[in-house]
């Protein structure tokens, strides 16, 4: 199973990697422009989140604190 923690990781790195290789450029590029540029980036990202454990670890850890978060809030 994909936690969710691990989606947005992986978004927010996509994010970072995309504008800091593009950057203004992107905003009036046609569509697709990009994507024979990006496309190796986007898969090796894709790879690196699909199968790493270090990644289960920091979900993990995500998850003990938003636990932890909520029975704060409650208290």
């Amino acid at each position: 199973k994909f936690q969710r923690s691990r989606a947005f990781l992986f978004l927010n790195e996509i994010k970072r990697r995309f504008t800091t290789s593009f950057g203004d450029t992107a905003q009036t590029a046609i569509p697709y422009a990009m994507n024979s540029e990006f496309a190796r980036v986007l898969a090796t990202e894709m790879k690196h989140y699909s199968e790493s454990k270090d990644l289960e670890t920091i979900s993990r850890v995500h998850g003990e604190l938003d636990e932890l978060r909520n029975i704060m809030v409650k208290n």
